[in-house]
């Protein structure tokens, strides 16, 4: 935990992603902004398009950054630890992914903190109000807690092999986002977020659809540890042989 506090409170590189998201949805937020007066574009129901893209921009950023943060993308040498403390060490596989998780979901709060304010102007001239504005944050929230733990699982899977991360990670969440918002809308974040403002009776949608993303970071940390179980009886059977 304490790594990985000084490595999301140092590193160059993930401190340029929180500038990144500041800057793109302050530009978002510019882009949408109404051109009329606020009043005018209220009357003609323009202003509602403000708050739905960026909350949707939010949800692309923290979607892509999330998976990247869960892969280690940020940092090198932290698929090396990780393979480490699962075959030097007797540590909880367990307690080692739950701590990931712990640290995803700290995390998480503070992408949201970051982009809450953009948000919130936006819902000034969006016609929407606090409870919408929540719902979207927790929508954002959920999916890329999921995302991050889809990286977690990628990570697991592939080891410090960047071109497979590549190759799987965002292929797989794009995917999966595709198959949920034909088959399964209620659960997919896009869709929750982009009828959040116009489906007056779907108020339950968000809070389903962010239960399922977190459902889906459960199951995918499950799996990781799975995953990293096999790499530790592996490693056993190896020694084994070797002694």
């Amino acid at each position: 935990m304490r790594e990985d506090l000084r490595l999301y409170l140092s590193e160059r590189a993930i401190l340029r992603t929180y500038l990144f998201i500041a800057g793109a949805l302050g530009l978002a937020l510019l882009a949408m902004w109404p051109r009329t007066t606020i009043e005018a574009a209220l009357r003609a129901g323009s202003a509602s398009d403000t708050f739905t893209v960026v909350a949707v921009c939010f949800l692309l950023f923290l979607l892509y950054l999330g998976a990247r943060y869960g892969a280690e993308d940020f940092s090198g040498d932290s698929a090396g630890r990780l393979r480490e403390y699962v075959t030097l060490t007797g540590v909880s596989l367990v307690s080692l992914v739950g701590r990931r998780l712990i640290f995803a979901v700290l995390h998480t709060f503070l992408l949201l903190l970051i982009g809450a304010p953009f948000l919130a102007a936006a819902m000034a001239v969006g016609g929407a109000g606090f409870p919408q504005a929540l719902s979207a944050l927790a929508v954002i929230g959920a999916a890329s807690l999921a995302a991050r733990m889809c990286g977690l699982l990628v990570l697991t899977l592939v080891g410090g092999r960047r071109p497979l991360r590549d190759l799987f990670l965002m292929p797989v969440l794009a995917a999966s986002l595709v198959v949920t918002y034909i088959l399964a809308p209620r659960t997919n974040p896009f869709h929750a977020i982009a009828f959040l403002l116009k489906d007056a009776e779907g108020s339950s949608t968000p809070l389903t659809c962010a239960a399922a993303s977190l459902g889906v970071a459960l199951v995918l940390a499950g799996c990781a540890v799975a995953v990293l179980s096999g790499v530790r009886s592996h490693a056993k059977r190896r020694g084994g042989t070797g002694a």
